[in-house]
Protein backbone atom coordinates (compact mmCIF):
# COMPACT_ATOMS: atom_id res chain seq x y z
CA UNK A 1 0.00 0.00 0.00
CA UNK A 2 1.28 3.45 -0.66
CA UNK A 3 -0.55 6.64 -0.33
CA UNK A 4 -0.47 9.07 -2.92
CA UNK A 5 0.92 12.61 -3.19
CA UNK A 6 -2.18 13.75 -5.08
CA UNK A 7 -5.54 12.54 -3.69
CA UNK A 8 -3.76 11.37 -0.23
CA UNK A 9 -5.34 8.39 -0.67
CA UNK A 10 -4.06 5.19 0.44
CA UNK A 11 -3.99 2.95 -2.57
CA UNK A 12 -2.61 -0.68 -3.51
CA UNK A 13 0.65 -0.62 -5.24
CA UNK A 14 -0.68 -1.45 -8.65
CA UNK A 15 -2.62 1.88 -8.25
CA UNK A 16 1.14 3.34 -9.26
CA UNK A 17 3.79 3.43 -11.91
CA UNK A 18 7.05 2.18 -10.77
CA UNK A 19 9.02 5.33 -8.99
CA UNK A 20 5.83 7.95 -9.21
CA UNK A 21 4.05 9.62 -6.11
CA UNK A 22 0.90 10.20 -7.73
CA UNK A 23 -2.21 7.46 -8.30
CA UNK A 24 -2.74 6.72 -12.38
CA UNK A 25 -6.12 8.61 -12.06
CA UNK A 26 -4.16 11.27 -10.22
CA UNK A 27 -1.48 11.77 -13.02
CA UNK A 28 -4.15 11.06 -15.91
CA UNK A 29 -6.15 14.10 -14.32
CA UNK A 30 -2.52 16.07 -14.85
CA UNK A 31 -2.22 14.98 -17.90
CA UNK A 32 -5.66 16.16 -19.35
CA UNK A 33 -5.59 19.55 -17.44
CA UNK A 34 -2.00 20.25 -19.24
CA UNK A 35 -3.57 19.19 -22.52
CA UNK A 36 -6.41 21.46 -22.10
CA UNK A 37 -4.55 24.32 -21.42
CA UNK A 38 -2.61 24.31 -24.46
CA UNK A 39 -5.29 24.24 -27.70
CA UNK A 40 -3.95 22.83 -30.44
CA UNK A 41 -0.32 22.06 -29.35
CA UNK A 42 -0.44 18.25 -29.76
CA UNK A 43 -2.62 18.55 -32.98
CA UNK A 44 0.32 20.87 -34.34
CA UNK A 45 3.38 18.79 -33.03
CA UNK A 46 1.57 15.66 -34.34
CA UNK A 47 1.34 17.48 -38.00
CA UNK A 48 5.10 18.12 -37.72
CA UNK A 49 5.98 15.04 -36.03
CA UNK A 50 4.19 12.36 -38.45
CA UNK A 51 3.57 14.24 -41.71
CA UNK A 52 6.73 17.36 -41.53
CA UNK A 53 4.07 19.71 -42.24
CA UNK A 54 3.15 23.11 -40.48
CA UNK A 55 -0.35 23.79 -39.86
CA UNK A 56 -0.44 26.50 -42.07
CA UNK A 57 0.71 23.94 -44.77
CA UNK A 58 -2.08 21.45 -43.64
CA UNK A 59 -4.28 24.41 -44.10
CA UNK A 60 -2.88 25.07 -47.12
CA UNK A 61 -3.87 21.67 -48.60
CA UNK A 62 -7.09 21.70 -47.26
CA UNK A 63 -8.01 25.07 -49.14
CA UNK A 64 -6.48 23.87 -52.40
CA UNK A 65 -9.46 20.96 -52.01
CA UNK A 66 -12.06 23.84 -51.27
CA UNK A 67 -12.18 22.38 -47.52
CA UNK A 68 -13.90 19.04 -49.02
CA UNK A 69 -12.31 15.56 -48.60
CA UNK A 70 -10.44 14.39 -51.48
CA UNK A 71 -12.56 11.43 -52.17
CA UNK A 72 -16.37 11.48 -51.18
CA UNK A 73 -16.29 15.40 -51.12
CA UNK A 74 -17.88 15.91 -47.29
CA UNK A 75 -17.21 19.43 -46.16
CA UNK A 76 -14.02 19.80 -43.81
CA UNK A 77 -13.88 22.70 -41.08
CA UNK A 78 -10.52 24.37 -40.77
CA UNK A 79 -10.00 22.37 -36.89
CA UNK A 80 -9.48 19.24 -38.35
CA UNK A 81 -12.69 17.76 -38.15
CA UNK A 82 -16.03 17.68 -40.53
CA UNK A 83 -19.07 18.49 -39.98
CA UNK A 84 -20.20 15.66 -37.70
CA UNK A 85 -17.50 16.50 -35.52
CA UNK A 86 -15.00 13.41 -36.27
CA UNK A 87 -11.40 14.15 -36.87
CA UNK A 88 -9.61 13.72 -40.72
CA UNK A 89 -6.51 12.26 -41.92
CA UNK A 90 -3.77 13.23 -43.63
CA UNK A 91 -3.37 10.78 -46.23
CA UNK A 92 -0.08 10.00 -46.99
CA UNK A 93 2.13 7.02 -48.93
CA UNK A 94 3.66 4.63 -46.16
CA UNK A 95 6.68 4.13 -48.02
CA UNK A 96 7.82 7.64 -49.27
CA UNK A 97 5.93 9.65 -46.99
CA UNK A 98 4.53 11.74 -49.57
CA UNK A 99 1.25 13.46 -48.60
CA UNK A 100 -1.85 12.84 -50.77
CA UNK A 101 -4.25 14.66 -49.22
CA UNK A 102 -6.94 14.94 -46.72
CA UNK A 103 -9.36 12.72 -46.24
CA UNK A 104 -12.50 12.29 -43.64
CA UNK A 105 -12.40 9.13 -41.68
CA UNK A 106 -14.73 6.48 -43.39
CA UNK A 107 -12.58 7.29 -46.59
CA UNK A 108 -9.44 6.80 -45.53
CA UNK A 109 -10.58 3.80 -43.77
CA UNK A 110 -11.25 2.17 -47.06
CA UNK A 111 -8.05 3.38 -48.56
CA UNK A 112 -6.82 1.56 -45.01
CA UNK A 113 -8.72 -1.63 -45.12
CA UNK A 114 -7.88 -2.21 -49.23
CA UNK A 115 -4.45 -1.82 -48.20
CA UNK A 116 -3.68 1.00 -50.21
CA UNK A 117 -4.01 -1.35 -53.23
CA UNK A 118 -5.39 0.53 -56.57
CA UNK A 119 -6.20 -3.64 -57.89
CA UNK A 120 -8.33 -4.15 -54.78
CA UNK A 121 -10.21 -1.23 -55.09
CA UNK A 122 -10.80 -1.80 -58.88
CA UNK A 123 -11.89 -5.20 -57.81
CA UNK A 124 -14.54 -3.29 -55.12
CA UNK A 125 -15.95 -1.22 -58.01
CA UNK A 126 -16.33 -3.80 -60.91
CA UNK A 127 -17.91 -6.25 -57.65
CA UNK A 128 -20.50 -3.10 -56.80
CA UNK A 129 -20.90 -2.53 -60.98
CA UNK A 130 -21.50 -6.43 -61.42
CA UNK A 131 -23.68 -7.12 -58.56
CA UNK A 132 -25.73 -3.51 -58.29
CA UNK A 133 -26.67 -2.63 -54.40
CA UNK A 134 -28.09 -4.62 -51.87
CA UNK A 135 -31.96 -3.38 -50.58
CA UNK A 136 -32.67 -4.29 -47.37
CA UNK A 137 -36.63 -5.96 -47.47
CA UNK A 138 -38.70 -4.01 -45.29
Amino acid sequence: MKTCRGCGEVKPLDEFDIGRGKCKPCRRAIQRAYRNSRPGYHRNHNLKQRYGITPEEYESILAAQNFMCAICEVEISHALEYKTGRTVAVDHNHETGEIRGILCSKCNLVLGHARESTDILYKSIVYLSERGTYTPKR
